[in-house]
C-alpha cells in the first residue's frame, strides 16, 4: 500500500442529542478538547519526528519504523477524532494508540525504501510545500465544504434520525485525501497524493 485509506462504517442511526450538540458546532468541540490538546502536541512532535527523518533518510537511506509509527498514530487520531466530530460514528473516540473495531480509521503505508531525493527536499521544506500547492488551493474549498455539509447532516439528522450516507462519504473521502496529503509530506510515502474524495465505506 503506497497511499493513506480511510476506512468506516456508515453511521446508520445517529443520536438526535448529538445531532444537536453537532449543529451547535462549538458544543461538540468542547467535547472533543481533550483529543484536540493531544492532537496539537502530537502535531508538532509529528513533524519533527518527519523532519528528523528526512536527516535519516537522506544519510542512510532508510526511515526507521519507530518514526514511522509515530507519524501512523498522529493521522489515525486525527481521523478517529474529526470523524466522531463530523459525526461518522457517535461513539467518542477513545485515548488509545490502537483501538480494535472503532467505526472509523486510517491504515497508513509503511516507506520501506524512502527516496534519498525527497528527504532533501523534505530537509529545506520549501520544495515540498510547492508541489502541494494544488492539493492545498484545493482542499481549503473543500473543508469549507465539509464544514458546510457536516453541518446540514447534523440538522437534517437530529430533525429525521437519519445522517445521509452521501454526507458521511464526501466528509470521509476529504479526511483521506487531507491523510493522504500529510502522509506524502512527513515522507510516510514517496507516491504524490491523488486528488479527490472518493471513497468506499467498509460494509
Amino acid at each position: 500500500m503506497t497511499q493513506a485509506a480511510v476506512v468506516y462504517r456508515h453511521n446508520e442511526k445517529p443520536r438526535r442529542g448529538l445531532a444537536l450538540a453537532g449543529a451547535i458546532f462549538l458544543l461538540k468541540a468542547v467535547l472533543l478538547i481533550p483529543h484536540l490538546i493531544i492532537l496539537g502536541v502530537l502535531q508538532y512532535l509529528a513533524y519533527a519526528v518527519a523532519y528528523i527523518g528526512f536527516w535519516i533518510v537522506a544519510i542512510t537511506g532508510k526511515f526507521p519504523s519507530g518514526l514511522q509509527s509515530l507519524l501512523q498514530m498522529y493521522f489515525r487520531w486525527g481521523v478517529r477524532a474529526y470523524g466522531w466530530l463530523a459525526g461518522i460514528t457517535d461513539d467518542y473516540p477513545p485515548f488509545e494508540t490502537d483501538p480494535k473495531g472503532y467505526p472509523i480509521d486510517a491504515v497508513l503505508p509503511t516507506n520501506e525504501s524512502p527516496s534519498k531525493g525527497w528527504a532533501v527536499a523534505g530537509i529545506f521544506i520549501f520544495p515540498k510545500g510547492i508541489c502541494l500547492i494544488p492539493h492545498l488551493f484545493l482542499l481549503w474549498f473543500v473543508m469549507i465544504a465539509v464544514v458546510v455539509a457536516t453541518w446540514f447532516g447534523y440538522i437534517i439528522a437530529f430533525f429525521s434520525g437519519s445522517l445521509p450516507k452521501g454526507i458521511q462519504d464526501f466528509v470521509a473521502g476529504a479526511m483521506q485525501w487531507y491523510t493522504r496529503v500529510g502522509a506524502w509530506f512527513t515522507g510516510l510515502t514517496d507516491e504524490y497524493p491523488p486528488y479527490g474524495t472518493a471513497i468506499t465505506p467498509a460494509t
